[in-house]
């Protein structure tokens, strides 16, 4: 098992566990969560199994504001030296080994080797708890989408560089 960097034949995959993944929230376009890896393909990664079946996925771009992007919008590319987890998700198979947390010590690893200094992120469906263990805290945030979902938090992580 592995984390590579998300390629074309990852999509079916990656909507199939978006599919699973989000019972709160409504499910984005392909073309949607697409515009975030093509906004930042070197900080969108893949988990796959060893036949190379995607079993989890972590999308993230730099991002500009100090408010969350909202759902169903594309991005553009554009220059940040901060990144905004769109979207974590795993497979039903994959949840409870740590493949999460992999995913993300991954990003965060790379987001410093990049000199990113904040990373960003709303956590959805009470992810809260599993966001603080990598040092994310809460921010107060009164525009956050109501797409999102209820109880819907914005969430920081400062890095040092």
């Amino acid at each position: 098992m592995s984390i590579s960097l998300i390629i074309e034949s990852s999509w079916d995959d990656i909507v199939k566990i978006q599919e699973e993944a989000y019972t709160d929230i409504s499910k984005e376009e392909v073309s949607v969560l697409k515009s975030k890896w093509y906004s930042s393909p070197q900080t969108c990664a893949v988990y796959s199994d060893h036949e190379g079946r995607v079993l989890a996925y972590l999308l993230a771009h730099p991002w500009s504001s100090e408010m969350p992007p909202k759902l169903n919008e594309k991005v553009s590319v554009i220059h940040s030296s901060t990144l905004f987890i769109h979207d974590l998700a795993l497979a039903v198979e994959a949840r409870g080994k740590n493949i999460g947390r992999e995913l993300v010590e991954n990003l965060i690893d790379n987001a410093r080797a990049q000199g990113v200094v904040k990373i960003l992120l709303v956590a959805v469906q009470n992810s809260t708890r599993f966001w603080a263990k990598f040092g994310f805290l809460t921010t107060p945030s009164k525009e956050i989408c109501l797409s999102y979902g209820e109880n819907a938090q914005l969430m920081q992580l400062e890095l040092e560089t």
